[in-house]
Protein backbone atom coordinates (compact mmCIF):
# COMPACT_ATOMS: atom_id res chain seq x y z
CA UNK A 1 0.00 0.00 0.00
CA UNK A 2 1.17 3.39 -1.00
CA UNK A 3 1.15 5.36 2.49
CA UNK A 4 1.62 8.98 0.51
CA UNK A 5 -1.42 7.72 -1.79
CA UNK A 6 -4.23 11.08 -1.47
CA UNK A 7 -6.24 10.21 0.99
CA UNK A 8 -9.95 9.04 0.23
CA UNK A 9 -12.41 11.35 1.16
CA UNK A 10 -14.98 9.81 3.46
CA UNK A 11 -18.85 9.77 3.39
CA UNK A 12 -21.36 10.15 6.17
CA UNK A 13 -21.60 6.03 5.38
CA UNK A 14 -17.70 5.46 6.09
CA UNK A 15 -15.31 7.21 8.04
CA UNK A 16 -12.10 8.54 5.79
CA UNK A 17 -8.73 8.53 7.32
CA UNK A 18 -8.63 10.27 10.65
CA UNK A 19 -8.62 13.50 10.13
CA UNK A 20 -5.41 15.72 12.44
CA UNK A 21 -5.38 19.10 13.42
CA UNK A 22 -2.64 20.92 15.21
CA UNK A 23 -3.54 23.74 18.00
CA UNK A 24 -2.42 26.50 18.81
CA UNK A 25 -3.08 28.57 22.83
CA UNK A 26 -4.69 31.35 20.88
CA UNK A 27 -7.19 29.14 19.23
CA UNK A 28 -7.74 27.56 22.23
CA UNK A 29 -7.89 29.96 25.01
CA UNK A 30 -10.75 31.71 22.38
CA UNK A 31 -12.79 28.87 22.37
CA UNK A 32 -12.43 28.09 26.29
CA UNK A 33 -13.79 31.78 27.16
CA UNK A 34 -16.36 30.88 24.51
CA UNK A 35 -17.53 27.06 25.89
CA UNK A 36 -17.84 29.41 29.39
CA UNK A 37 -20.90 30.74 27.83
CA UNK A 38 -22.47 27.90 25.81
CA UNK A 39 -24.21 24.66 27.61
CA UNK A 40 -22.90 22.46 24.09
CA UNK A 41 -19.21 21.39 24.17
CA UNK A 42 -17.20 23.39 21.47
CA UNK A 43 -16.94 21.34 18.07
CA UNK A 44 -13.14 21.04 18.36
CA UNK A 45 -14.07 18.49 21.72
CA UNK A 46 -16.93 17.06 20.17
CA UNK A 47 -15.40 16.34 17.24
CA UNK A 48 -12.84 14.88 19.32
CA UNK A 49 -14.50 12.71 21.25
CA UNK A 50 -16.59 11.32 18.46
CA UNK A 51 -13.70 10.24 16.55
CA UNK A 52 -14.36 12.87 13.79
CA UNK A 53 -10.79 14.24 14.25
CA UNK A 54 -7.38 13.86 16.11
CA UNK A 55 -6.34 17.44 17.88
CA UNK A 56 -2.85 17.60 18.95
CA UNK A 57 -0.90 20.85 20.68
CA UNK A 58 2.89 21.34 21.31
CA UNK A 59 4.29 20.86 24.76
CA UNK A 60 4.64 24.71 25.00
CA UNK A 61 0.73 24.83 24.75
CA UNK A 62 0.10 22.35 27.24
CA UNK A 63 1.64 24.64 29.70
CA UNK A 64 0.61 28.30 28.48
CA UNK A 65 -3.17 27.51 27.94
CA UNK A 66 -3.98 28.01 32.16
CA UNK A 67 -1.49 30.81 32.44
CA UNK A 68 -2.79 32.62 29.02
CA UNK A 69 -6.25 32.37 30.16
CA UNK A 70 -5.46 33.80 33.65
CA UNK A 71 -3.81 36.91 31.72
CA UNK A 72 -7.03 37.03 29.65
CA UNK A 73 -9.04 37.95 32.58
CA UNK A 74 -6.55 39.91 34.62
CA UNK A 75 -6.48 42.33 31.90
CA UNK A 76 -10.27 42.64 31.35
CA UNK A 77 -11.13 39.63 29.66
CA UNK A 78 -14.90 39.28 31.05
CA UNK A 79 -15.49 35.85 31.94
CA UNK A 80 -15.72 33.38 34.49
CA UNK A 81 -11.72 32.06 34.97
CA UNK A 82 -12.70 29.40 37.40
CA UNK A 83 -15.59 27.94 34.80
CA UNK A 84 -12.87 28.39 31.79
CA UNK A 85 -9.83 26.75 33.84
CA UNK A 86 -12.64 23.69 34.83
CA UNK A 87 -13.44 23.25 30.94
CA UNK A 88 -9.66 23.51 30.46
CA UNK A 89 -9.27 20.04 32.91
CA UNK A 90 -12.82 18.47 32.25
CA UNK A 91 -13.25 18.87 28.83
CA UNK A 92 -10.47 20.13 26.28
CA UNK A 93 -7.46 18.33 27.87
CA UNK A 94 -8.48 14.67 28.09
CA UNK A 95 -9.30 14.78 24.29
CA UNK A 96 -5.75 16.83 23.39
CA UNK A 97 -2.70 14.94 22.48
CA UNK A 98 0.21 16.56 23.59
CA UNK A 99 3.40 16.24 21.55
CA UNK A 100 7.13 16.46 22.73
CA UNK A 101 8.88 18.32 19.77
CA UNK A 102 11.98 17.47 21.34
CA UNK A 103 15.01 16.48 18.14
CA UNK A 104 12.51 16.53 15.81
CA UNK A 105 14.17 18.14 12.54
CA UNK A 106 13.96 22.01 11.30
CA UNK A 107 11.93 23.11 8.49
CA UNK A 108 12.19 25.93 6.46
CA UNK A 109 9.25 27.65 7.60
CA UNK A 110 10.04 26.73 10.99
CA UNK A 111 13.64 28.36 10.70
CA UNK A 112 11.61 31.17 9.61
CA UNK A 113 9.36 31.45 12.10
CA UNK A 114 12.16 30.96 14.72
CA UNK A 115 13.29 34.83 13.81
CA UNK A 116 10.36 36.57 14.32
CA UNK A 117 8.60 34.29 16.97
CA UNK A 118 10.25 31.42 18.83
CA UNK A 119 7.64 30.13 20.80
CA UNK A 120 5.75 29.55 17.98
CA UNK A 121 8.42 26.46 16.56
CA UNK A 122 7.23 23.40 18.57
CA UNK A 123 3.59 23.98 17.32
CA UNK A 124 5.39 23.39 13.47
CA UNK A 125 7.95 20.89 13.57
CA UNK A 126 5.32 18.05 14.63
CA UNK A 127 3.67 19.92 11.22
CA UNK A 128 6.52 18.90 9.83
CA UNK A 129 6.82 15.99 9.61
CA UNK A 130 3.12 14.17 10.02
CA UNK A 131 2.15 16.84 6.81
CA UNK A 132 -0.26 17.28 5.54
CA UNK A 133 -2.04 18.36 8.37
CA UNK A 134 -4.17 21.40 9.44
CA UNK A 135 -2.23 23.81 11.71
CA UNK A 136 -5.25 26.16 13.40
CA UNK A 137 -3.66 29.37 14.71
CA UNK A 138 -4.40 33.00 14.63
CA UNK A 139 -0.92 34.50 15.62
CA UNK A 140 0.47 36.74 13.19
CA UNK A 141 4.08 34.64 12.80
CA UNK A 142 2.40 31.47 12.88
CA UNK A 143 0.20 33.00 9.70
CA UNK A 144 2.86 34.58 7.87
CA UNK A 145 4.36 30.83 8.00
CA UNK A 146 2.00 29.32 5.54
CA UNK A 147 0.95 26.78 6.77
CA UNK A 148 -1.72 28.24 9.65
CA UNK A 149 -5.38 28.05 8.99
CA UNK A 150 -6.28 31.40 9.56
CA UNK A 151 -9.87 31.45 9.51
CA UNK A 152 -10.39 28.61 12.93
CA UNK A 153 -13.56 29.79 13.10
CA UNK A 154 -14.63 28.22 9.66
CA UNK A 155 -12.58 24.98 10.51
CA UNK A 156 -14.83 24.41 13.95
CA UNK A 157 -17.92 25.04 11.77
CA UNK A 158 -16.60 22.34 9.52
CA UNK A 159 -15.95 20.01 11.77
CA UNK A 160 -19.58 20.62 13.32
CA UNK A 161 -20.91 19.90 10.05
CA UNK A 162 -19.32 16.94 9.30
CA UNK A 163 -19.17 15.52 12.82
CA UNK A 164 -22.88 15.91 12.84
CA UNK A 165 -23.34 14.41 9.55
CA UNK A 166 -21.25 10.97 10.57
CA UNK A 167 -23.71 11.08 13.52
CA UNK A 168 -26.84 11.46 12.23
CA UNK A 169 -25.67 8.63 9.72
CA UNK A 170 -25.09 6.39 12.81
CA UNK A 171 -28.53 6.85 14.19
CA UNK A 172 -30.27 6.25 10.88
CA UNK A 173 -28.40 2.95 11.18
CA UNK A 174 -28.74 1.92 14.50
CA UNK A 175 -32.54 2.63 13.89
CA UNK A 176 -32.36 0.83 10.45
CA UNK A 177 -30.64 -2.21 11.92
CA UNK A 178 -33.39 -2.38 14.80
CA UNK A 179 -36.28 -2.42 12.14
CA UNK A 180 -34.68 -5.23 10.59
CA UNK A 181 -33.91 -7.16 13.39
CA UNK A 182 -37.46 -7.10 14.81
CA UNK A 183 -39.05 -7.84 11.49
CA UNK A 184 -36.70 -10.27 10.41
CA UNK A 185 -37.64 -11.88 13.77
CA UNK A 186 -41.10 -11.67 13.25
CA UNK A 187 -40.59 -13.04 9.25
CA UNK A 188 -38.74 -16.22 11.05
CA UNK A 189 -41.34 -16.95 13.67
CA UNK A 190 -43.90 -16.50 10.88
CA UNK A 191 -42.28 -18.55 8.71
CA UNK A 192 -41.33 -21.55 11.90
CA UNK A 193 -45.29 -21.28 11.86
CA UNK A 194 -46.11 -21.88 8.37
CA UNK A 195 -43.68 -24.25 8.21
CA UNK A 196 -45.98 -27.13 10.44
CA UNK A 197 -49.13 -28.28 8.41
CA UNK A 198 -51.19 -27.95 10.84
CA UNK A 199 -50.59 -24.68 11.28
CA UNK A 200 -50.80 -23.76 7.21
CA UNK A 201 -54.28 -25.33 7.07
CA UNK A 202 -55.47 -22.88 10.21
CA UNK A 203 -53.79 -19.74 9.31
CA UNK A 204 -55.42 -20.55 5.44
CA UNK A 205 -59.08 -20.88 6.50
CA UNK A 206 -58.57 -17.63 8.95
CA UNK A 207 -57.21 -15.73 6.48
CA UNK A 208 -59.61 -16.97 3.72
CA UNK A 209 -62.86 -16.35 6.27
CA UNK A 210 -61.94 -12.80 7.44
CA UNK A 211 -60.69 -11.84 3.76
CA UNK A 212 -64.14 -12.57 2.96
CA UNK A 213 -66.14 -10.92 5.69
CA UNK A 214 -64.21 -7.97 5.25
CA UNK A 215 -65.05 -7.29 1.30
CA UNK A 216 -69.30 -7.87 2.21
CA UNK A 217 -68.77 -5.54 5.28
CA UNK A 218 -66.30 -2.85 3.59
CA UNK A 219 -66.11 -2.61 0.22
CA UNK A 220 -62.43 -1.84 -1.09
CA UNK A 221 -62.13 2.10 -1.68
CA UNK A 222 -58.31 2.87 -3.41
CA UNK A 223 -56.90 4.63 -0.50
CA UNK A 224 -55.73 8.35 -1.14
CA UNK A 225 -52.53 7.56 1.42
CA UNK A 226 -49.36 6.81 0.20
CA UNK A 227 -48.38 3.16 1.33
CA UNK A 228 -46.03 3.92 4.61
CA UNK A 229 -42.81 1.77 3.62
CA UNK A 230 -42.70 4.14 0.00
CA UNK A 231 -42.97 7.31 2.44
CA UNK A 232 -40.62 6.42 5.11
CA UNK A 233 -38.13 5.42 2.26
CA UNK A 234 -38.55 8.48 0.70
CA UNK A 235 -37.92 10.87 3.95
CA UNK A 236 -35.14 8.63 4.59
CA UNK A 237 -33.60 9.45 1.20
CA UNK A 238 -33.87 13.10 1.31
CA UNK A 239 -32.38 13.15 5.07
CA UNK A 240 -29.14 11.22 3.54
CA UNK A 241 -29.14 13.46 0.80
CA UNK A 242 -29.03 16.57 2.68
CA UNK A 243 -26.44 14.92 5.16
CA UNK A 244 -24.31 13.82 2.38
CA UNK A 245 -24.01 17.39 0.65
CA UNK A 246 -23.09 19.06 4.62
CA UNK A 247 -20.25 15.84 4.81
CA UNK A 248 -19.31 17.40 1.41
CA UNK A 249 -18.98 20.72 2.34
CA UNK A 250 -17.39 20.36 5.09
CA UNK A 251 -14.88 17.64 3.79
CA UNK A 252 -13.96 19.87 1.32
CA UNK A 253 -13.21 22.97 3.56
CA UNK A 254 -11.07 20.82 5.79
CA UNK A 255 -9.08 19.03 2.12
CA UNK A 256 -8.03 23.12 1.31
CA UNK A 257 -6.66 23.74 4.76
CA UNK A 258 -4.78 20.85 4.90
CA UNK A 259 -1.37 22.13 4.72
CA UNK A 260 2.43 21.04 4.02
CA UNK A 261 4.57 19.16 1.98
CA UNK A 262 4.94 15.28 3.27
CA UNK A 263 8.32 14.08 4.00
CA UNK A 264 9.97 10.92 2.52
CA UNK A 265 12.22 10.02 5.73
CA UNK A 266 11.35 7.15 7.76
CA UNK A 267 10.63 8.88 10.74
CA UNK A 268 7.90 11.02 8.12
CA UNK A 269 6.48 7.80 7.09
CA UNK A 270 6.12 6.04 10.81
CA UNK A 271 4.71 9.46 12.43
CA UNK A 272 2.16 9.69 9.53
CA UNK A 273 1.22 6.09 10.14
CA UNK A 274 0.70 6.23 13.44
CA UNK A 275 -1.21 10.17 13.46
CA UNK A 276 -3.60 8.20 10.99
CA UNK A 277 -4.19 5.31 13.11
CA UNK A 278 -7.33 5.55 15.11
CA UNK A 279 -5.42 2.86 17.84
CA UNK A 280 -2.46 2.45 18.61
CA UNK A 281 0.01 0.44 16.49
CA UNK A 282 2.48 -2.14 17.24
CA UNK A 283 5.73 -2.34 15.69
CA UNK A 284 4.69 -5.63 13.62
CA UNK A 285 1.54 -3.62 12.37
CA UNK A 286 3.67 -0.14 11.34
CA UNK A 287 6.06 -2.26 9.53
CA UNK A 288 3.04 -4.28 7.31
CA UNK A 289 1.87 -0.56 6.64
CA UNK A 290 4.44 0.96 5.61
CA UNK A 291 5.91 -2.39 3.33
CA UNK A 292 9.38 -1.89 1.02
CA UNK A 293 9.56 1.83 2.40
CA UNK A 294 11.09 0.50 5.63
CA UNK A 295 14.88 0.01 5.27
CA UNK A 296 16.75 -3.30 5.83
CA UNK A 297 16.73 -6.82 4.54
CA UNK A 298 14.70 -9.13 6.22
CA UNK A 299 12.13 -8.32 8.53
CA UNK A 300 14.21 -8.91 12.00
CA UNK A 301 16.10 -5.60 10.23
CA UNK A 302 12.84 -3.40 9.20
CA UNK A 303 11.73 -4.17 12.75
CA UNK A 304 14.95 -2.78 14.07
CA UNK A 305 14.62 0.18 12.34
CA UNK A 306 11.54 0.88 12.83
CA UNK A 307 12.29 0.85 17.06
CA UNK A 308 14.85 2.93 16.14
CA UNK A 309 12.68 5.71 14.74
CA UNK A 310 10.22 5.24 17.69
CA UNK A 311 12.67 5.53 20.37
CA UNK A 312 15.08 8.27 19.22
CA UNK A 313 11.65 10.90 19.42
CA UNK A 314 10.16 11.95 22.24
CA UNK A 315 6.72 12.40 19.90
CA UNK A 316 6.14 8.58 19.85
CA UNK A 317 4.77 7.44 22.86
CA UNK A 318 4.08 3.47 24.01
CA UNK A 319 0.85 3.58 25.75
CA UNK A 320 0.67 0.55 27.02
CA UNK A 321 4.52 0.39 27.62
CA UNK A 322 4.92 -3.04 25.72
CA UNK A 323 4.90 -1.54 22.69
CA UNK A 324 1.75 -0.03 21.08
CA UNK A 325 2.78 3.05 19.63
CA UNK A 326 0.96 6.35 19.19
CA UNK A 327 1.93 10.15 18.33
CA UNK A 328 1.74 12.11 21.87
CA UNK A 329 0.45 11.51 25.13
CA UNK A 330 -3.58 11.83 25.70
CA UNK A 331 -4.54 14.26 28.13
CA UNK A 332 -0.62 15.20 28.84
CA UNK A 333 0.20 11.68 30.41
Amino acid sequence: MNELAPARRGTPHQRGPLRRALLDTSVLTTDIIAATRRRAPSSFVAGARAGTVRCLISVYVWEEVPRVLADRHREGGKFNLGRALELWQSQYLPVLYVVDASGLPMTPEAQVLAGRDASDVPMLLPAGVIAPVVVIGTDAALVDSGLAFKEWRELRTTLGDVGVAEGRRTDLERHANVMLNFTGSVIRETAARLAKPKHVAVVTVVAAGALYWRQRKHPRVPSQRKPVLPVMLEHASKQMAGLTARHTRGEDVWRQAELGTPGDTLLHRVARTLVRARKPLTRTLIVERLGDAVPGVGHTARMAAVRDVLTDHAMFVDVTGQGHWQVGRLGGR
